[in-house]
């Protein structure tokens, strides 16, 4: 005979044929059928009685045996609405067959193998003592997957402080469908050991795969082997060690840009670079599905993307091929590739910058340019980062051709990516396509967009940035990210380049346009190393370096066109709020009215 703990209140022994002596009932006091002669438990202390089968049954605590609630069984659950069936016996929803109580109003519902649970059993994780069925409890988590027994059945060896809930009693050898492809077999004890995919290192029972040598946690053991990330065309992998990146120290996860321990697994993609660390992607699968974010896009890592700040190099043939071409933005004329410099400094119709480069695409009638690699712009584009809704190339949508860039913040003209569902949402073309992993030649490490922490940015000095370097926390401002590398200037015949260096060796930092001593010499500036020439990009570029200066347009409240034009604090201020212009002003040659943007708009 074996004795066991009751778990309610009292000791049971287990009889293989039960004798009645008189003074007890020959029934179950669960099933109300005979225990003569059948394996059944026998109180010692009072007259419960009850078979073997049943053991399980009496281990929930909303069944209080001296209440004799009974249990019939159903073969399926009936319609219980939109509500889920929750089994208290091993936490899984209920589908049938089951027991249900016979007590109207009382919601008790176990699984058919829920009751059928051994009420003491051997188990291989832990084979040195017998392990005892007991009623779920906030107070023991089990051994196994270390999370608390409070709402499912549990095995417990008293003498060994060791539980063992159901679900972990029934999976201990883990090969789970889409998991990895071969057995983990746990330890039958716990070791100190340093988990081979997360890198933690722990005291706990080990889970290990023989064929791989892999010794890893529970939860690690059964990770998915691939997973889909909406934001990457591929699929990813899990890969437990990347050899190829052994020997980078700048390895970066795609998700939350911090740096990837190659020694580990990972998640990556096979086809490309793309690396993601395991609790990013399984996070972010949660978070995507719970938003409903289920459409697979194609970023800036699976789809080329002409980065603005850099230069297309042409082949002949190709220069040949589009000599000609019809561009949405010009539909009156073809435009023409030209190989050969522009006598005047024209800008680009597309991002505003200037045309220093060849090829690039004009209509000389018109005086219309743009780039080359403007011309080629998608056409649509799905950036997640920045909504969630394709995005359409465009001219910017209002009669003035200003619109607001919702990453630089600014006023500019130009061609816009807008979204089709938010029509208030515009990104100018060089914010829109630089990528979310920036490598500028102004910093060694890549840097990173968007990130929720940005501090000030270094080039400028503003309060916020919009990349980072998780390396050094270096941070950079989307206005100083589309920075010309080399740009024209009115003070120097020359290009000038964007420099980041201090070049003055005796200390003295100064612009040569407002003859300023320049605030901190750290701050990104134009220099020309012919003339020794230095300026802030501020005034190279003026305050509103996206500004089509000589541009008209007709507003609806003045009879004569408007054009916009460049002003100084020293010029007359403005017509309507009598304020000294900063940069940009709009005029109308023929009143000798000059007036704010923003004024003009609340005539």
């Amino acid at each position: 005979m074996e004795v066991g703990d009751c778990s309610l209140w009292h000791h049971l022994i287990f009889c293989e044929e039960l004798e009645i002596d008189g003074n007890n009932k020959d029934v179950c006091w669960l099933c109300e059928e005979s225990v003569l002669g059948v394996p059944a438990y026998k109180c010692l202390e009072c007259s419960f009685l009850q078979h073997k089968s049943c053991s399980a049954i009496m281990m929930h605590v909303k069944h209080n045996l001296r209440e004799r609630h009974h249990l019939m069984f159903i073969e399926e659950l009936g319609n219980t609405g939109n509500e889920e069936v929750v089994c208290p016996g091993c936490e899984e929803q209920v589908f049938g067959p089951a027991y249900k109580c016979s007590i109207p109003g009382c919601s008790f519902l176990l699984h058919r193998p829920c009751t059928e649970l051994p009420h003491v059993m051997q188990h291989p994780v832990h084979s040195k003592h017998t392990l005892i069925l007991r009623v779920p409890s906030e107070s023991n988590h089990c051994d196994a997957c270390r999370k608390c027994c409070s709402r499912c059945f549990l095995y417990r060896c008293s003498p060994c402080d060791y539980d063992l809930d159901v679900k972990c009693r029934s999976r201990w050898r883990i090969n789970a469908e889409n998991c990895h492809q071969h057995a983990f077999v746990p330890t039958l004890t716990k070791i100190q050991f340093t988990c081979q995919v997360c890198g933690e290192e722990s005291k706990d029972i080990a889970y290990l795969c023989s064929i791989c040598q892999l010794l890893v946690h529970y939860n690690c053991a059964r990770l998915r082997r691939t997973v889909e990330v909406f934001i990457h065309n591929h699929s990813l992998t899990l890969t437990y060690s990347l050899p190829q990146f052994q020997e980078h120290n700048n390895i970066f996860c795609k998700l939350c840009y911090e740096k990837v321990n190659t020694k580990y697994a990972t998640y990556s993609c096979r086809g490309c670079s793309y690396i993601a660390h395991l609790n990013c992607a399984t996070e972010f699968i949660t978070v995507s599905k719970r938003l409903g974010w289920q459409q697979r896009v194609f970023d800036d890592d699976c789809t080329l993307f002409v980065h603005l700040v850099e230069g297309i190099k042409l082949v002949e043939e190709e220069r040949a091929s589009h000599r000609e071409i019809q561009h949405f933005s010009h539909p009156q004329h073809y435009l023409i590739l030209k190989d050969e410099e522009l006598m005047k400094d024209r800008r680009c119709e597309a991002c505003m910058q200037f045309i220093i480069s060849i090829p690039f695409y004009g209509c000389v009638k018109c005086n219309f340019f743009i780039h080359y690699r403007c011309a080629k712009l998608p056409s649509s584009i799905k950036r997640w980062r920045l909504d969630e809704h394709p995005l359409t190339l465009s001219q910017a949508p209002s009669t003035d051709g200003l619109f607001w860039c919702r990453i630089c913040r600014r006023y500019r003209h130009g061609f816009t990516y807008k979204c089709d569902e938010c029509q208030w949402k515009n990104f100018d073309v060089q914010c829109c396509l630089i990528p979310d992993n920036l490598e500028h030649e102004g910093h060694q490490h890549c840097l990173f967009f968007p990130v929720m922490d940005c501090g000030t940015c270094n080039a400028c000095g503003a309060k916020k940035g919009d990349f980072t370097c998780t390396t050094c926390k270096f941070y950079l401002c989307a206005k100083c990210a589309t920075l010309p590398l080399v740009t024209k200037c009115e003070y120097d015949t020359h290009l000038l380049k964007l420099s980041y260096t201090r070049e003055d060796e005796f200390g003295e930092y100064y612009c040569l346009i407002c003859e300023e001593k320049r605030d901190n010499p750290d701050h990104w500036f134009y220099y020309c190393a012919k003339c020794d020439f230095s300026g802030h990009f501020k005034c190279v570029l003026g305050v509103n370096p996206c500004i089509n200066y000589g541009r008209t347009y007709i507003h609806e409240d003045h009879q004569h066109p408007l054009t916009f034009i460049q002003k100084t604090e020293y010029s007359p201020p403005c017509d309507v709020c009598d304020m000294p212009f900063e940069d940009m002003a709009l005029e109308c040659s023929q009143c000798k009215f000059k007036v704010h943007w923003d004024c003009l708009r609340e005539i």
